[in-house]
């Protein structure tokens, strides 16, 4: 199955994905207000492999990293009630059901910290990656949530990464 088949399954699948998993985590007053219990406690009900654990500071901020079975990273640093960076990164392999699997849960991603404007902005940006896997992508999007998002994708490692930072 080529990557331009999962991006048509992924739309199809993600949108009953979305339906099913939608998902608030927005509570506080200033970053890009999100609160990072909150925000795990979806991510972990979405992804019951993802076991977050504190790793080394970044910039002397709370550094929470978790990996599921497929290899997903998510990231998340910040004060608890001010995250600066929210990440989630994913390394392509042969296997098309994980592959498929994984871009959901990006979608899912997305669309928790974007809401549809982010979901529709993935969507966008993974038919470009169909159209050419070998290409880098590299694409940023101001949410009026006052938050930042960037896709990039590097063909050369199969690594798609989707970062929201506030701006």
């Amino acid at each position: 199955m080529s990557l331009s088949v999962i991006v048509r399954n992924i739309f199809l699948v993600g949108v009953l994905l979305i339906s099913c998993l939608a998902a608030h985590a927005q509570n506080g007053s200033s970053g890009m207000r999100l609160n990072r219990d909150a925000l795990i406690k979806k991510l972990t009900e979405a992804d019951s492999s993802l076991v977050f654990k504190q790793d080394t500071d970044i910039s002397l901020l709370p550094n929470f990293v978790a990996t599921d079975a497929n290899g997903s990273r998510a990231q998340l640093i910040g004060k608890p009630d001010e995250l600066a960076i929210v990440k989630w990164t994913y390394v392509f392999t042969a296997d098309e059901k994980v592959n498929l699997a994984e871009l959901q849960k990006l979608a899912w991603f997305a669309n928790t910290l974007g809401d549809q404007e982010g979901l529709d902005w993935f969507f966008a940006q993974l038919a470009e990656l169909g159209k050419d896997y070998k290409k880098p992508l590299s694409e940023i999007k101001m949410f009026d949530s006052k938050s930042k998002g960037e896709i990039s994708y590097s063909p050369k490692e199969k690594v798609l990464t989707m970062t929201f930072t506030p701006w």
